[in-house]
């Protein structure tokens, strides 16, 4: 079992609102694809389908109206992610968040993953998103496709979990730290920043905290650039790192 995440970042640009990067998408598509795994979770990020959104129509608090509009855009990038998935020949289908997760005060509390059970007993891959979601203490709230992986990595206990990023990795002082855990982020922590452009999910920082929450666990994941043609296939297909290893340990 691998977890895979493709950040929004890579799928689409995320200065412009609902602007996906077919490139991109036909490229990071072609590798899963190429790689044949059956056994494997994909989650993408919102990006430009679903940041701008949530920042435009939910800023004075919960509408439907504004739940809709927000939904119906990360389901929009869903669906081209899933076309493009397709045209590739990838057996997968769609689970959104919306209609098997519940909140309170911004964190998992229930998450029906029956559909996605099924869905790997089958041999199909589920493609989930970062979404809206209802929330007990909040009325809603946004959840990231980090925490998605943070929950279903404690639940199917995967071979390895990685994130698909546009950098190479954590980023310090112009190179990449090739290995980071508990100890060495309190070191990198005040270099660790949010995008340039909308991010209502708290950007790299917040990834970084969920994937070390992970690595308690003894789950060790890989922060890489997926924007790089070569990577994506590289961490499904083999053991060569290609970015930033994070566990609880040295290397």
């Amino acid at each position: 079992m691998i977890l895979l995440k493709i950040g929004g970042s890579v799928l689409t640009d995320k200065a412009r609102a609902s602007t996906v990067r077919k490139d991109k998408l036909r490229m990071v598509a072609r590798q899963i694809a190429d790689a044949k795994r059956s056994s494997l979770v994909l989650v993408h990020g919102a990006g430009s389908f679903g940041h701008p959104q949530a920042a435009t129509y939910l800023s004075k608090g919960l509408s439907a109206s504004g739940l809709w509009k927000t939904h119906r855009a990360v389901c929009s990038l869903n669906t081209k992610f899933l076309n493009e998935l397709h045209s590739q020949s990838v057996p997968a289908l769609p689970i959104h968040p919306l209609d098997s997760v519940a909140l309170d005060a911004g964190r998992i509390v229930h998450f029906d993953t029956t559909a996605l059970d099924l869905m790997l007993e089958n041999n199909i891959i589920p493609v989930l998103h970062g979404d809206i979601v209802m929330d007990s203490a909040d009325g809603f709230n946004i959840l990231s496709g980090d925490q998605i992986i943070g929950f279903l990595a404690r639940r199917m206990r995967p071979e390895k979990i990685g994130m698909g990023t546009d950098v190479d990795g954590i980023m310090y002082k112009g190179g990449k730290i090739g290995h980071l855990n508990a100890s060495e982020f309190e070191k990198y922590r005040k270099e660790i920043v949010g995008s340039s452009v909308i991010d209502v999910t708290g950007g790299m920082l917040r990834k970084v905290s969920e994937l070390l929450d992970i690595a308690k666990s003894g789950i060790q994941s890989e922060i890489f650039n997926a924007t790089r043609d070569g990577n994506v296939a590289k961490f499904l297909m083999s053991h060569q790192e290609v970015g930033t290893t994070i566990s609880m340990g040295a290397k």
